[in-house]
């Protein structure tokens, strides 16, 4: 089982918060830390496998995924006072957000504490540290073992550095020092020269299907390199065109490679099922495969029966987003399979791309948290190809997404293309979490005709976009500062 359940190293509190020297100390009695434990390959399978689960456990931790990345941006409607803190994160009051929970377990206060993520970097640099001195490996596990884990901290510093900007950068094994926020450039640089140096050292597919898209192979670094050089074009506009170039050269070697494809439509089950030609890196929610976590994609909230036991839906894509994602002239088998009454915006509206149910009467969903995907990455690499003028190309990846869809191929006359291929890239992805970042780097966040709940230039210039640093992050660790638009 790839995920596992309990992550040793968090159950036996690997990192000690007893004072600022000690802010990313490792306890000796530690497994990671115990010379007894690295010996066999199967102790570093192990260790290898806790990176994937500790950083999926915080991720799903709550819904914040879904959360974060399409509530905030103010496009759902709540069944009355049912889930307060989601409304409040609809409308960018965050401060309620993180106080409060109905029910409890949808708090969202647990987000604000980023020290968790920082126990799940220090895992990855142990490994990093003592992977290649166990001697029971060969050159070419200990490689690949290596590259997984220096994929999953790449993958870590990407995720944290859309919530909360700047972070402080670990990158040492039981590094005890108090360091400061990293500028969040700086971050993600180091992110890219990681995957650079390791993108050769991974399959570009594995021979066992059970690892596909839930194992780093080379399709999801190459991935992660596309969307850490466009979050980097959104905010150093004076290099955007190096970070557009290697997108493209990124999406190009993924499509070259051939070993990945867009499903029918038809499949969707399937696709969000996980484990597919079109996977490139996921988080398994499958009970198929041991996995237990319940609270991760809107199905919960966005179905009723006869998806779950439940006679009405929780909440719903407002009917104007709808009709502007998906107008209702335009021929989309997306919206057709997908949505159940799309311009209704009532508790009897569903939103079907997550029902893959393995319990209706306990709301158990088997969809696999995505995190990139095929037909993401090709809308990624159009958007990247129209920056640069590269219109034919942009097309190309553009109507192969359309035609799988269904719907009509771009022409000149449907608009503006770097438009276009922005909506295109919101009705692939609706609901998978990317829709508040992708409005936050390109900027489009401060367009009111563009997202719902809008920032002024003022309000995104002081951090609006961020999510709010618990201020006992300054008691673990002084040198930090606390994201300013949040801090009063």
């Amino acid at each position: 089982m790839l995920r596992k359940v309990y992550i040793s190293f968090l159950l036996t509190g690997l990192l000690c918060i007893s004072s600022c020297k000690s802010f990313l100390d490792v306890k000796p009695i530690d497994r990671l830390s115990d010379n007894s434990f690295w010996n066999t390959k199967q102790d570093v399978e192990s260790a290898v496998a806790d990176t994937y689960g500790a950083i999926f456990d915080l991720i799903t931790n709550g819904p914040y995924n879904f959360a974060n990345g399409d509530l905030r941006a103010g496009e759902v409607s709540w069944d009355g006072e049912r889930i307060v803190c989601f409304e409040a994160v609809g409308e960018n009051d965050l401060g309620n957000a993180t106080r409060m929970g109905n029910p409890e377990r949808y708090v969202m206060l647990k987000l604000s504490d980023w020290y968790p993520f920082f126990q799940s970097i220090a895992a990855c640099n142990i490994d990093i540290e003592r992977i290649p001195q166990v001697k029971a490996l060969s050159a070419a596990d200990s490689k690949q073992y290596l590259a997984e884990v220096r994929f999953v901290r790449a993958f870590t510093y990407f995720y944290i550095s859309r919530l909360y900007g700047d972070v402080p950068l670990y990158t040492k094994a039981y590094d005890k020092d108090p360091l400061p926020r990293t500028p969040m450039l700086k971050v993600l640089q180091f992110c890219l020269e990681e995957l650079e140096a390791i993108k050769e050292d991974l399959p570009w597919q594995y021979d066992d299907p059970a690892k596909w898209g839930v194992r780093a192979a080379r399709g999801a670094v190459y991935a992660l390199i596309a969307n850490v050089n466009m979050w980097m074009a959104g905010f150093d506009k004076a290099n955007e065109q190096q970070y557009w170039k290697a997108t493209v050269e990124a999406v190009q070697e993924v499509v070259n490679s051939g070993k990945f494809g867009l499903l029918p439509i038809e499949d969707f089950h399937t696709l969000f099922k996980g484990r597919t030609k079109e996977s490139l890196f996921e988080f398994s929610v499958n009970a198929n495969y041991g996995a237990t976590t319940k609270y991760v994609t809107p199905g919960q909230w966005m179905t009723h029966e006869p998806v779950i036991v439940y006679s009405y839906s929780w909440a719903w894509f407002k009917g104007d987003f709808m009709k502007k994602l998906f107008p209702p002239d335009k021929a989309d088998r997306r919206r057709d399979l997908w949505f159940y009454l799309p311009y209704a915006s009532t508790i009897q509206t569903m939103f079907l791309k997550y029902s893959n149910v393995s319990d209706p009467v306990n709301w158990f969903f088997d969809d696999n948290l995505m995190m990139f995907r095929y037909g993401g990455l090709l809308l990624l690499g159009a958007e990247a190809m129209a920056d640069m003028g590269m219109n034919n190309q942009a097309i190309t990846l553009l109507n192969l997404v359309r035609k799988r869809a269904g719907a009509k191929l771009y022409e000149a006359s449907d608009g503006d293309l770097k438009d276009f291929i922005f909506s295109e890239l919101q009705r692939e992805l609706v609901g998978e979490g990317s829709r508040w970042y992708d409005l936050v780097r390109t900027g489009r966040v401060m367009d009111p005709n563009q997202c719902a709940n809008s920032l002024t230039p003022e309000q995104f210039s002081r951090g609006a976009w961020t999510w709010p640093i618990d201020p006992k992050a300054r008691v673990n660790n002084p040198n930090i500062t606390l994201n300013s638009y949040w801090a009063n």
